[in-house]
């Protein structure tokens, strides 16, 4: 059988439309905006659904259109990162009352950069200096900020993949350290104070169930929020002054109690996990492993033990069942 392609009459037609066919404009463009101008304009960053482009890398694109000192932070030129994040510091604090909105477009940049950065040591010092900028916050702009952080984790938490999940893991290690941090030196009371635990309680461990906090984030919490209690000296042996420690117990005593309303979560990972952290011996309340407590200070005392020491003289006896 012949394999010569067969003319179709309608193709040529089929072609001119196609040529003829309008390419849809940016949003914020017309037909007479020059060709060169188009990547100036500006995009949505609040994932309305502007513009057409999809995947991590459009999605970086956009998200930092309005802010390019965003994707500088992902340079692998170490002079131009330390320059782009003294200018987002810069930005941040003349920005009193910082609306949640903004907060979200911020924190969706932030997150494609250290989408984009690569090697560990770039990725590592990007995590903590995305942490610490809570420091550089107006008082008026604190909430927001991390409550926006949780939110577009928790959004974008399913999209990651394998091979960038261990630079986020570190980035929700770091600021939830930093909400911590921040409740130190505020000496852990204060209005400040109680408004960290009620981000902490509906966007980060979604007590109530009711926020859809992606599940990986919130298991990921529960595994590293004694460790970073103790790091912050909100737990352990740290001598303070006497207000200051009740103020501690108290502090800490919330945040147990957030953990503790876990324990009836209706997903079963969340209450194991939840169980499992609220008993860590670290904690005032925690109790050590039962194993260890059963465990004969001097196993040698014991007559049983002398017997076992006996057939130990015997050799190998293989593998037991």
């Amino acid at each position: 059988m012949s394999s010569r392609r067969i003319h179709d009459p309608t193709e040529h037609r089929h072609i001119q439309q196609i040529q003829h066919t309008p390419v849809p404009l940016h949003p914020h463009c017309t037909p007479d905006t020059p060709l060169h101008k188009l990547s100036k304009q500006p995009v949505d960053m609040a994932g309305t659904g502007t513009g057409t482009s999809t995947g991590a890398g459009a999605g970086a694109g956009a998200q930092t259109a309005q802010m390019p000192f965003i994707r500088n932070l992902a340079s692998s030129d170490r002079k131009l990162r330390t320059q782009s994040l003294a200018t987002l510091q810069s930005y941040l604090s003349t920005r009193p009352n910082l609306p949640l909105q903004d907060a979200l477009k911020l924190w969706t940049g932030l997150y494609y950069a250290l989408w984009m950065t690569d090697r560990p040591r770039p990725q590592q010092a990007l995590a903590s200096e995305l942490a610490a900028l809570l420091f550089e916050l107006p008082k008026s702009s604190v909430a927001a900020f991390l409550q926006a952080f949780w939110q577009v984790l928790s959004k974008q938490w399913p999209g990651i993949d394998a091979l960038r999940m261990d630079k986020f893991l570190l980035l929700v290690r770091r600021v939830f350290a930093a909400h911590v941090r921040y409740a130190r030196e505020r000496r852990w009371t204060g209005k400040e104070v109680r408004s960290i635990l009620d981000i902490l309680g509906r966007e980060c461990f979604d007590v109530q169930d009711e926020q859809g906090v992606a599940l990986g984030l919130r298991l990921h919490v529960l595994d590293l929020w004694v460790d970073e209690m103790e790091r912050e000296k909100a737990v352990g042996d740290s001598v303070v002054d006497g207000a200051a420690d009740v103020s501690r117990g108290q502090f800490v005593t919330a945040m147990g109690e957030l953990v503790e309303q876990l324990r009836r979560s209706p997903v079963k990972s969340v209450r194991g996990r939840a169980q499992e952290s609220y008993a860590d011996e670290r904690l005032p309340w925690g109790t050590k492993d039962e194993d260890d407590e059963d465990e004969p200070v001097n196993p040698g005392q014991d007559g049983d033990n002398d017997k076992d020491d006996d057939d130990d003289d015997d050799g190998w006896g293989g593998i037991e069942d």
